[in-house]
C-alpha cells in the first residue's frame, strides 16, 4: 500500500508569496492617487516601485512594455497556481518565468538609468536591483526543495488528469 504525500506547507507558503510579490505589488507598488507617487510598502520586497519604472520622460507607459510586464507577471502568477494545483510541469514553468520576470526588471531599471540625467535617480534606481536576486534565489531554493517534488510526482502517479 502506496503512503499518501500530503501537500507540503511549503507550497502553500511559496504560491501565496509569489501570487503577492510577483502578481500583486508590481501593479500597486506605486500608489497614484496621492498626486505624487507614494511607494507602498518596505523598500525590501520584491519590484518595490516597478510600475514607476516604465514610466518615460512624458510621464507615459509605453504599451509594449506594459504587456510585457504584466503578462511575465500573470504567467508567472497562473503557473504558480497550475503547480499549486498539482501539476508538475507547472514548478518548471514557474521558476522559469519568475526568472524571465527578474530578467525583464533589471532589463527595465538598466534602461531607466541609462535615461535618467541625475545621479540621484541613477543610485535610487540602482538600489532597487538589491533585493530580486535575493527574492529570485529563495524562490528557486524553496520550489525545489524534495518535498514539493515528491507531492507532486505523487500527485501525477494518482491523479488521472
Amino acid at each position: 500500500m502506496v503512503k499518501k504525500v500530503d501537500k507540503p506547507i511549503r507550497l502553500y507558503v511559496m504560491t501565496i508569496f509569489i501570487v503577492i510579490a510577483y502578481g500583486l505589488l508590481p501593479l500597486v507598488s506605486v500608489f497614484p492617487f496621492t498626486g505624487g507617487l507614494l511607494l507602498v510598502g518596505p523598500r525590501f520586497l520584491p519590484f518595490n516601485g516597478s510600475i514607476q519604472v516604465l514610466y518615460d520622460s512624458n510621464g507615459e507607459i509605453p504599451m509594449m512594455l506594459l504587456l510585457v510586464t504584466l503578462g511575465l507577471s500573470l504567467l508567472a502568477v497562473s503557473s504558480a497556481i497550475v503547480t499549486f494545483l498539482g501539476v508538475k510541469e507547472g514548478r518548471a514553468a514557474t521558476l522559469i518565468l519568475i526568472t524571465l520576470d527578474v530578467g525583464w526588471w533589471f532589463y527595465l531599471v538598466v534602461t531607466a538609468m541609462t535615461n535618467s540625467e541625475n545621479a540621484p535617480d541613477k543610485l535610487r534606481l540602482g538600489l532597487q536591483l538589491l533585493f530580486p536576486p535575493l527574492w529570485l534565489v529563495f524562490v528557486w531554493w524553496n520550489m525545489t526543495r524534495p518535498d514539493i517534488g515528491n507531492w507532486l510526482r505523487y500527485q501525477e502517479q494518482h491523479n488521472n488528469w
